[in-house]
């Protein structure tokens, strides 16, 4: 029994449910950054909603320390904020993740209690389960840590192989205490609400979607104005909240469980404008499956999703290999080696095979897809139907769209689109790539004889 527990802790799990907390908190607090960049200075700028004085007063009365405690200077928001943006980026794809853990939590922590009055419970859930992620294995998978060690091959160090158990003890029981936290939430959540008098009477959600700040225009009143309904959300919320912790003790009504969850947060999001509460609720929904079920879905839902192709295809597709609703195609500069590693990248990013890449330089392909050669020279172009394009910074967001480790990315590129940076850097990069033909050179390049003595 006691070997058993040793080589249990001595080995990390839930790599894959913690990689992905990792993941939708990282893109939930960069959202949460980009939303309140306009309002930054009002929310939490020393002359804002919150003076400088009694924010320094609540944190002596709470005996905590943050990163604005640094100086009075006006520029440590900007720093605070725009680092915050940075390393939430880097933390979400998975890069330096140890060090940056600690730094999200830092800049998260010190938002958190330099204005009180902005966080709601999503947030405070966060705050605890980000102290617990910086003792885990957050970038042993799904990130770009990972990625380079398996590209390195290098093996690990005497000291890493030896240290190797202990970080393995702290992160199981890191990931033990954020499930803890977790369940406590669902728990102690649904016994409150048995306290309120609303809530046992069944006209708690009602009240509640009345709240002008709770209403979706059009679908609340048709909720609210079903008596049996409102009743039947309200019991239901709090049989569900009281009777979460102790479903995850049988395994189908734990997988029953956690789709209600799912189900219950998306609904909550969607219905109640708590998207970045649920949001969070949801990414710690992912920490409750271990690795091997993580490995059955996978091993599940394989024959249901489309096969990797190649980096060529001919137009169309048979009956019996229909490409899925997700699948495009992408056409990139054969000549271009830039061009060729990025698809090559890009090849083994693409988990579920909704990308098939296309050299526009091969015989017959600007004529059988009616290209531009012109245009498709200059940019890449993709398509999902054949006849509608997108060129430049929209085809790698059509393609960055079907890459799962990329997708925390993608609001960056939205906002680098629309104000104009994304198409210029797009442009600028392009127009400097090096082309060298296939089986040669041409008029295109030129070798020039060395000098005499070189």
């Amino acid at each position: 029994m006691i070997q058993q527990l040793e080589r249990w802790l001595s080995h990390p799990h839930h790599l894959i449910g913690v990689a992905l907390f990792r993941i939708f908190t990282g893109v939930g607090i960069s959202f949460y950054l980009i939303y309140h960049w306009p309002e930054r200075h009002l929310l939490w700028g020393d002359t804002g909603l919150w003076p400088r004085e009694v924010y320094l007063a609540e944190a002596a009365d709470r005996g905590i320390w943050t990163l604005f405690h640094l100086t009075e200077s006006p520029w440590l928001l900007e720093a605070v904020y725009g680092g915050g943006l940075v390393v939430s980026f880097l933390f979400t794809i998975g890069l330096w993740t140890r060090p940056l853990s600690i730094a999200v939590f830092l800049v998260f922590w010190s938002l958190y209690y330099r204005n009180t009055n902005v966080p709601n419970g999503g947030d405070n859930l966060i705050r605890i389960q980000l102290f617990f992620l910086m003792f885990t294995q957050a970038g042993a998978r799904l990130s770009v840590d990972a990625w380079l060690r398996r590209r390195s091959g290098k093996p690990p160090s005497p000291l890493s192989r030896m240290l190797r158990p202990y970080g393995a003890l702290f992160h199981n029981l890191a990931v033990v205490a954020m499930v803890g936290q977790l369940l406590f939430l669902y728990f102690t959540a649904g016994i409150y609400k048995v306290m309120g008098s609303m809530w046992q009477e069944g006209t708690a959600v009602y009240y509640a979607m009345r709240v002008q700040d709770f209403v979706w225009p059009g679908v609340s009143k048709v909720i609210w104005a079903s008596e049996g309904g409102i009743v039947f959300l309200t019991y239901s919320s709090v049989l569900f909240q009281i009777a979460f912790p102790f479903l995850l003790l049988n395994r189908w009504s734990k997988y029953a469980a956690i789709l209600g969850a799912l189900l219950f947060h998306a609904g909550v999001g969607l219905m109640m404008n708590l998207v970045l509460f649920s949001w969070y609720m949801i990414a710690c929904e992912w920490l409750l499956l271990s690795d091997r079920e993580y490995r059955w879905l996978k091993n599940t839902l394989s024959p249901l999703l489309p096969r990797k192709g190649g980096l060529t295809m001919k137009h169309g597709s048979s009956e019996n290999n229909r490409p899925s609703a997700m699948s495009i195609t992408v056409f990139y500069d054969g000549w271009c080696r830039f061009c060729t590693k990025s698809v090559t990248t890009a090849s083994r990013l693409d988990w579920f095979g909704w990308i098939r890449f296309v050299s526009f330089r091969e015989p017959g392909i600007i004529q059988q897809w009616n290209l531009d050669p012109e245009k498709v020279e200059k940019r890449l172009h993709s398509t999902a139907d054949g006849i509608h394009f997108r060129e430049g910074i929209d085809g790698i967001i059509h393609m960055v769209g079907r890459l799962p480790l990329l997708w925390p990315t993608l609001p960056f590129l939205q906002l680098a689109k629309i104000l104009g940076l994304g198409q210029r850097l797009y442009d600028w990069i392009a127009s400097r790539r090096t082309i060298i033909p296939t089986g040669g050179c041409d008029e295109h390049c030129e070798i020039r004889k060395p000098k005499d003595g070189a």
